[in-house]
């Protein structure tokens, strides 16, 4: 293959069919909502195509652009960037697709499978709300009660032929650890209001000094936390 003598320029379109990503949506009254662009509306039955909100003057996705329709490689990275919306979907993009280390922007995508949302599964009146919304609005969609049976039965793809390796996200792991370790410390600073107040006025000054540098590092593993549970610049589909 001979790329562009501009290494600006778009690379040559490989077509390789249908692309399976995973992403996030807000299962609404008339569909599938973006969780972040809720203003474009619901997407669109068989195949939603993408629009770009900034400029009318390229077809998305287009490079050094944001547009284009997203999806992650691993179901675990659903919660990065778009995981805001209630229900997590198995999508297939088609058309010109922006490949990232984690993610992809396409031109098109259809909605193949869908979970209910968790509220659905309390309320057996709203489970079947959900799922007539879903049949009237994506027919032959499948719908899943269980995110794990439908992540089963719709596993990530092989891209090692594209150069990708599809690996799960860490980032999960580090927010419920961010998570545990602030209510560590959030408890151990309540804990000095029932202190009786004559053992706090015997406390040395080397006794306080250790307290002030165990706040000290309790926020430094906090924000250390923050930081690795958020995505690298990089791995997003830019």
């Amino acid at each position: 293959m001979t790329l562009p003598v501009d290494p600006a320029a778009d690379p040559p379109a490989l077509v390789a069919g249908e692309l399976r990503g995973y992403r996030r949506f807000r299962l609404a009254e008339d569909g599938l909502r973006p969780p972040v662009h809720v203003a474009a509306g619901p997407w669109s039955w068989p195949v939603e195509q993408a629009r770009c909100a900034v400029d009318d003057g390229h077809s998305p996705p287009a490079r050094g652009c944001g547009c284009g329709l997203y999806g992650w490689y691993h179901p675990s990275s659903t919660g990065l960037g778009t995981g805001w919306g209630d229900v997590t979907a198995v999508v297939a993009a088609r058309g010109r697709i922006v490949l990232g280390e984690s993610g992809f922007r396409a031109a098109a995508a259809r909605v193949q499978a869908v979970t209910l949302p968790r509220r659905a599964s309390i309320s057996p009146r709203r489970r079947r709300r959900c799922e007539r919304v879903l049949a009237e609005r994506y027919p032959g969609v499948l719908v899943y009660r269980s995110r794990r049976r439908m992540l089963r039965r719709h596993p990530p793809e092989d891209l090692s032929a594209l150069g990708i390796t599809v690996r799960p996200s860490t980032a999960p792991r580090y927010r419920w650890t961010a998570l545990v370790v602030w209510l560590s410390g959030v408890l151990a600073l309540c804990s000095v209001a029932v202190v009786p107040r004559p053992v706090l006025v015997g406390i040395a000054p080397a006794g306080w000094l250790a307290a002030l540098a165990g706040f000290v590092l309790w926020q430094a593993a906090l924000v250390w936390l923050v930081v690795r549970a958020s995505p690298p610049p990089g791995q997003a589909p830019r």
